[in-house]
């Protein structure tokens, strides 16, 4: 199975050129565990495998994009179509088996695509049920890109967008910042329902801190 170190230091680096700036708040879990974050852009990928060396489950488009879509495959990146029964139990039998046979740390997006940031769409418990099987912990990341305006107007990629278009407009931004919040480990003892419950709720808590403490410092500047 490829390392995906590769891809960390690759992000790293492409981190650097678009002027990612990171903040990190917890701590991952050490060993095998499930990740679930909410999704607003790809730039997600990059920024956490930056800092958080994981394989991810992503859509089967990524595949073909320039450069990112290289940097998953090498890393070992599981695609799956969506809309795709077969594909999503393919996928979620792969998740297992690196979770549970190598002792591997995965990352999912269980919204099922990527929202303008503003809210977090209901987590799919499907992709919970692996961390049951693999019986390893759950570990809710919450993103946010803060920016003056809320959330980064550059940053969400949706809708129609297409990734070099926007590869473009991130590239003349002079800089991003990312906040990555680690909740507390969910124990996979917990039924896949109350998984993803629990973690969606852990995400929207984080958020709503991380915007009334963006709020509070605009406060005090504005003094």
């Amino acid at each position: 199975m490829p390392s995906p170190w590769p891809m960390v230091l690759w992000c790293r680096i492409f981190c650097r050129i678009l002027g990612v700036r990171t903040t990190v708040y917890g701590d991952p879990v050490g060993g095998r565990a499930l990740f679930v974050a909410n999704h607003i852009s790809w730039l997600d990928i990059m920024a956490i495998a930056a800092v958080c060396p994981t394989h991810f489950l992503a859509k089967a488009e990524v595949a073909d994009w320039p450069l990112v879509g290289w940097l998953c495959r090498r890393a070992g990146t599981a695609f799956i179509r969506r809309g795709s029964t077969g594909g999503a139990r393919a996928a979620a039998e792969e998740m297992v088996w690196r979770l549970k046979r190598r002792g591997e740390r995965v990352l999912v997006f269980p919204e099922g695509t990527s929202t303008d940031g503003q809210n977090v769409r209901r987590f799919f418990p499907r992709l919970f049920q692996a961390a049951q099987l693999a019986r390893c912990p759950v570990q809710a990341l919450a993103l946010r890109y803060p920016h003056a305006e809320g959330i980064h107007p550059s940053v969400p990629f949706v809708g129609d967008d297409e990734f070099l278009a926007h590869l473009w407009r991130l590239l003349g931004e002079r800089r991003i910042d990312v906040e990555m919040h680690f909740g507390e480990p969910l124990p996979p003892s917990l039924g896949r329902d109350e998984l993803a419950r629990s973690a969606h709720e852990q995400i929207l808590a984080a958020l709503d801190s991380s915007r009334e403490r963006e709020l509070g410092r605009l406060h005090a500047i504005g003094r």
